[in-house]
């Protein structure tokens, strides 16, 4: 028989996830990915609000439509001698009789290797995903935590879109700085184009944005092993504390789902 016994119904558990992804606040990473030939230098970040609570006996935690808002800036390097053949201006020669030909040399161009964005792009991605509760200690604290048990999947076609756009405007400014490169511009934006696609932007951006989702874990509940409960009263009266010496939460299903922490504690 546990000591002592807390439940919440959904809307007071509604009430912890969110005071949990506050106090989780804003994620960060970066990293290098590939895109077609390309790699893709990025940076991202993200926050989880929102969403409603659905208990699921004996120890999950549903959080449905919850909204992942994140940022992504991404940037690559482009060697377009990749891509197009040599470009060289001919020798021509001018004949003066009785003295050598004039002769201008052959140029050959160079295709350069040019910086693309970094292009920057902030979204929201709404998911569901179910939670395991976890009670466990850290230093000198309790603290019941609930960690994701899979990755949900995401729908990233409309921020699969912005982003391939936004990617296919900064590539073709940056081709435009290249000297003689008209002649081949319709045709090689034609064919980058079609590697920003919104399918292989959606296989860059999901292991992106999965980064945050994996191991994701929500602090709900956290207090110190030994707590004071009555103040000293005078010199033969001291403190009275408590040590809680386990704790454990789950889910129970009475006339309603509840989140029920319970604790046994002894004298401190």
């Amino acid at each position: 028989m546990d000591d002592i016994q807390v439940a919440v119904d959904e809307a007071q558990a509604g009430l912890l996830v969110s005071n949990a992804q506050a106090l989780l606040g804003t994620l960060a990473d970066s990293g290098t990915s590939s895109l077609g030939p390309f790699n893709m230098n990025w940076n991202a970040s993200t926050f989880f609000s929102g969403g409603s609570v659905d208990l699921r006996t004996p120890d999950i935690v549903r959080i449905a439509n919850m909204d992942m808002n994140f940022t992504v800036g991404i940037g690559f390097s482009i060697d377009i001698g990749d891509f197009l053949p040599d470009f060289c201006i001919p020798q021509i020669c001018i004949p003066i009789p009785f003295f050598p030909d004039i002769c201008t040399p052959e140029i050959c161009i160079t295709w350069p290797t040019i910086p693309v964005g970094p292009i920057s792009h902030s979204g929201t991605v709404s998911a569901t995903a179910d939670f395991r509760l976890l009670a466990m200690q850290d230093g000198t604290d309790w603290l019941i935590e609930i960690e994701i048990v899979d990755i949900p999947s995401l729908s990233l076609d409309a921020a699969s879109t912005a982003i391939g756009t936004a990617l296919i405007a900064a590539l073709s400014l940056a081709l435009l700085q290249v000297p003689f490169i008209g002649p081949f511009l319709a045709g090689l934006t034609v064919v980058l184009g079609a590697i920003f696609a919104v399918s292989a932007i959606t296989g860059l951006l999901g292991p992106i944005l999965s980064l945050f989702l994996a191991g994701l874990t929500f602090e709900i509940y956290r207090q110190p092993q030994v707590q004071q409960v009555l103040p000293p009263m005078g010199a033969f009266d001291p403190a009275v504390s408590i040590r809680i010496d386990t704790l454990g939460a789950d889910v129970q299903a009475t006339d309603e789902d509840e989140l029920v922490i319970s604790a046994n504690i002894s004298a401190a």
